[in-house]
């Protein structure tokens, strides 16, 4: 835990910080260091090197309460090894201010750890290869004398753990002053993932980060910090990905453990450092649309398997003619005009198992990918509705800007005019599937077939709906992940423009919201809601 006093140069008053911050502690630390410079007068730390330098340092105005709080956090990721490496960081580096401490706890892979080396002897077998010398030479070896040398050439410094020095690599200037990094961030991570459990939480931050892929020890760390006996089974919170195509790739099933073995496959075959290969994982995950994580290195570990057409082979009649040519089938000229290339094409797809994807036509070649089902499920999801009436001002002869609050019982009377303003919202390019065209995981996107809001009454109030038709039923974590798109649409997206243009009324001028920052706000299944069965109707297939 993190602890500093922080003083007002210019009024002389202290305010003692101990980290994490709650919400009051942190609303009156932002107050305090927003009124004039601060300084660190004391602090207090598991890491003794980050105490002594933070002491006497001056915080920056509106960032620097984040800057520690960063620090403390991401301390908290680090594992023996790496506080060590950083604790021998600061005193190679000596940085002048909290950004710099900042900057250096993101530059640990620039400083390389001779672990068991205590003293020059010791650091000199270690740097001439001690093993490799023939015996009778080695007895006559100052091992001492080039210890001393390789330390006066590079910058270093002994911990209880060993020798640190840096690589000679140049410090990157990670944060800016302005933007911090994530806590645990590490720049080879190819997935952040954020683990939660309620032990954690309870004396820690929400949320506990983890770069991935990880180490055993870092793997090890997480288990010890989120009170879990073993990472197996357990599933983050929610990740974010650098590369951001990626992360729209992958399934909403998301095992620590399994995401991490996927994501060392990926680092080890720099399958994203290729555009080729990265470009093809992105189609196969598109077609394949795996479930799990398992599923997902599964396709990754076998990816020469898969082929995308090239660009100019993106219809059934485009892959007709592929397969006749693959396939060495002459047909003449004259008889070429009598052929449904598109039944053709339709066929030999689904035989085959060719799936398009927004990359393109994918296949593969030791077996067909499985098609989604056609036929459709149908179920509802409910969130609560509010509404503003800007009603007709008798004596100004027009609207009033005093809006009433208009509850969801009584919206029911207007049940007919928001039906109505709901259809003029249909945009044409959006076609049956309505806000399924904008879902921002292609999986998702793939298996839902369509997404329209509407209102019902029911129980006397009238409620926001959105029917959802699905290729098949969705799992407990594509049901969460689709509310959460939802939720994002119903707050900044299509919600936010729906409740920007006014119903006229006889009353006068009604804004209709379907979400609110309230804690009222939810979203549930029609099941959930209303406690009934028999939900989840099939549907006859289509499209």
């Amino acid at each position: 835990m993190l602890k500093v006093y922080l003083s007002n140069i210019a009024t002389s008053d202290g305010l003692w910080l101990a980290f994490p911050l709650g919400d009051q502690e942190r609303q009156e630390a932002m107050k305090f260091g927003a009124e004039g410079t601060n300084e660190i007068g004391a602090a207090t730390s598991p890491l003794e090197g980050l105490k002594t330098h933070l002491e006497g340092m001056t915080l920056q105005p509106g960032h620097g309460i984040r800057e520690l709080e960063f620090l403390d956090q991401h301390m908290d990721c680090m594992t023996e090894k790496e506080k060590s490496i950083f604790q021998a960081a600061l005193e190679i580096e000596r940085p002048r201010s909290v950004m710099e401490i900042v900057n250096l706890s993101c530059n640990l892979d620039k400083f390389v750890l001779y672990e068991g080396v205590s003293n020059h002897e010791e650091l000199g077998k270690r740097v001439l290869g001690d093993e490799e010398m023939s015996e009778k030479v080695a007895l006559y070896m100052d091992y001492g004398a080039a210890g001393e040398k390789y330390a006066g050439s590079h910058a270093g410094y002994f911990t209880q753990l060993g020798y640190v020095a840096r690589t000679g690599e140049a410090l990157e200037p990670l944060y800016d002053g302005k933007y911090l990094p994530k806590p645990g961030y590490d720049k080879s991570g190819i997935i952040q993932a954020w683990l939660y459990s309620p032990y954690y939480a309870a004396g820690h931050y929400r949320n506990y980060p983890v770069s991935l892929p990880a180490s055993d020890d870092r793997l090890a760390l997480a288990e010890e910090k989120l009170g879990w006996r073993k990472l197996d089974g357990h599933e983050a919170a929610y990740i974010r990905c650098p590369d951001s195509e990626l992360e729209s790739c992958l399934p909403f099933s998301r095992d620590v453990r399994e995401m991490n073995a996927f994501a060392r496959l990926l680092a080890e075959r720099n399958i994203l450092g290729d555009a080729g290969t990265r470009e093809k994982l992105f189609a196969a995950l598109e077609a394949e649309a795996p479930g799990s994580m398992a599923e997902a290195m599964e396709i990754a570990a076998e990816l020469e398997q898969y082929t995308v057409l090239p660009e100019d082979i993106r219809t059934a009649v485009d892959y007709a003619y592929y397969y006749l040519e693959d396939a060495q089938i002459y047909i003449d000229d004259e008889v070429q005009p009598f052929l449904d290339h598109e039944e053709l094409g339709e066929c030999r797809m689904r035989k085959e198992g060719v799936v398009r994807t927004d990359y393109g036509l994918v296949l593969r070649r030791d077996r067909p990918i499985a098609q989604l089902t056609e036929e459709l499920e149908e179920f509802r999801l409910f969130s609560p509705l509010s509404g503003l009436l800007y009603p007709y001002d008798e004596d100004w002869g027009g609207i009033s800007n005093q809006p009433m609050e208009i509850g969801p019982g009584d919206l029911c009377q207007y049940e007919d005019q928001i039906l109505e303003r709901i259809g003029q919202e249909r945009l044409e390019e959006e076609g049956e599937r309505g806000l399924a065209v904008y879902l921002g995981n292609r999986l998702l996107k793939r298996k839902v077939f369509s997404m329209n809001p509407t209102v019902e009454m029911w129980n006397g109030e009238l409620w926001g709906v959105l029917e959802v038709k699905s290729h098949g039923p969705l799992s407990p974590q594509e049901l969460s992940g689709l509310m959460d798109a939802w939720q994002g649409q119903e707050s900044d997206g299509w919600g936010e423009g729906f409740e920007q243009r006014e119903i006229k009324t006889e009353e006068g001028d009604l804004c209709v919201s379907f979400w609110h920052s309230g804690d009222g706000f939810f979203i549930k299944t029609e099941q959930e809601l209303k406690q009934t069965q028999g939900f989840g109707m099939k549907m006859g297939g289509n499209g």
